[in-house]
């Protein structure tokens, strides 16, 4: 609708194989974003301030100070909403379902939307138990690794 105000035809978003999907993407994004923005807030407010006098009086830059005070202490933040993030982003459901329902076609089918119809479409519980145990398996491979990639990217203290 607002690019119709404009005057522009906007892209066929939930009809369209090739736009489906980022509409998707873009409503997660938007309905995850003030998740994030929680976070980051509760990691700057931790941020004692005499970190941030000590680096005036040293005569930082305000661009150094972000780099040496501020997104060193974020890490944490960045971290935990990054993981959340990713692991929420595997079990994408009631989006696709709700706008979707899996189409066009097959373009907007998640892999829990998969899952569900396996299970309570095709009775086939056993098989889409296998598939759950699959992805879970799968999140947590991906969680482990990004732990190990934390260890030096992320900072606890000061």
């Amino acid at each position: 609708m607002v690019l119709g105000a404009f005057g522009i035809d906007g892209p066929a978003w939930l009809i369209s194989d090739d736009w489906a999907m980022p509409a998707l993407i873009l409503m997660s994004v938007w309905k995850s974003f003030g998740f994030g923005v929680v976070f980051f807030l509760a990691g700057l407010q931790a941020i004692p301030q005499q970190l941030y006098e000590a680096a005036r009086v040293d005569g930082a830059s305000p661009w150094r100070t972000f780099r040496s005070v501020t997104l060193p202490l974020l890490t944490p933040s960045v971290f935990f909403t990054v993981v959340t993030s990713i692991i929420d982003s595997f079990q994408v459901f009631d989006q696709a379902l709700v706008m979707t329902d899996g189409g066009p076609g097959s373009s907007t089918t998640t892999l829990v939307m998969y899952i569900y119809r396996t299970g309570f479409q095709n009775y086939e519980q056993g098989y889409a138990a296998a598939q759950s145990m699959v992805l879970f398996a799968f999140i947590v491979v991906i969680t482990a690794a990004q732990f190990l990639v934390q260890r030096r990217l992320v900072h606890y203290d000061l």
